[in-house]
C-alpha cells in the first residue's frame, strides 16, 4: 500500500537527519485497541457486504460514524505527535465526504475501470452492495473530496485510486515515523505525561 511507501521514506528520512531506526521501538499509542477496532470492523462489513452474507449497505452510515469516531478517539489520546494530527485532517476529509453520502465513499467509476478493476466488483459497488464505497454520480455530494486521484503506474500496484484525505493520512503517516525516528518519543503530549500502549 501506499502507506508502506510512506513509511520507508520516513525512516530512511529520519535516518540521513541523524535519527535511529531503533528509536521507532520508543513509540507509544495510547489507547491503540481503538484503531485495531475500527479497522477490524471495517474489513468485517468490507466482506460480508461483498460476499453477500449481511445486507450491511444499509448501515453503512452507522457503521462509518462508529469507525470514526473510534479512530478520532485514539487520535485524541495520542495527540502529543505532529502526524497524528496530520493523519487526524486528512480522516475528517473522508469521514465528511462519507458521512454526507450516506456512509459510503464516492469512487470515480471510469478510473476503477481504467485501472483494471474486475467488472464484478465495480458492479457490486453500483449497485451498492459494497458497504464501503459507492460510485459517483450526479447525486454525489463534495465530489472534489471523493476517491478521485488516480495513483501514477509505479503506485497502482499500491493503491489504484485515493482521496485528498488520503494523501494527507499518507503525509500523516510520514511525518509521525519521521519524528518517530529523528527523536524517539520525546514529544510530550498536552497534558505533559507520555502514555503508554494500552
Amino acid at each position: 500500500m501506499l502507506y508502506i511507501l510512506a513509511i520507508a521514506a520516513a525512516i530512511t528520512a529520519g535516518v540521513i537527519a541523524g535519527g535511529k531506526v531503533s528509536n521507532l521501538a520508543d513509540i507509544r499509542i495510547n489507547k491503540a485497541w481503538l484503531i485495531i477496532v475500527a479497522f477490524s470492523m471495517q474489513a468485517l462489513v468490507q466482506i460480508l457486504g461483498m460476499r453477500e452474507i449481511v445486507p450491511v449497505s444499509q448501515y453503512s452510515i452507522v457503521i462509518s460514524g462508529v469507525v470514526y469516531c473510534l479512530l478520532f478517539a485514539c487520535f485524541w489520546f495520542n495527540r502529543n505527535y505532529i502526524g497524528i494530527w496530520f493523519i487526524a485532517a486528512g480522516s475528517f476529509m473522508n469521514a465528511l465526504v462519507m458521512m454526507a453520502n450516506g456512509g459510503k465513499m464516492p469512487v470515480e467509476e471510469s478510473i476503477l475501470e481504467s485501472q483494471g478493476a474486475p467488472l464484478e466488483i465495480i458492479e457490486k459497488v453500483r449497485l451498492g452492495m459494497d458497504g464501503k464505497h459507492s460510485i459517483i454520480d450526479g447525486s454525489t455530494k463534495l465530489v472534489f473530496l471523493s476517491d478521485i486521484i488516480e495513483t501514477p503506474p509505479f503506485l497502482d500496484w499500491m493503491m489504484q485510486i485515493v482521496s485528498i484525505g488520503d494523501l494527507v493520512v499518507v503525509l500523516g503517516l510520514f511525518i509521525l515515523v519521521f519524528e518517530i525516528v529523528k527523536k524517539g518519543n520525546t514529544l510530550n503530549n498536552i497534558g505533559g505525561s507520555k502514555s503508554a500502549v494500552n
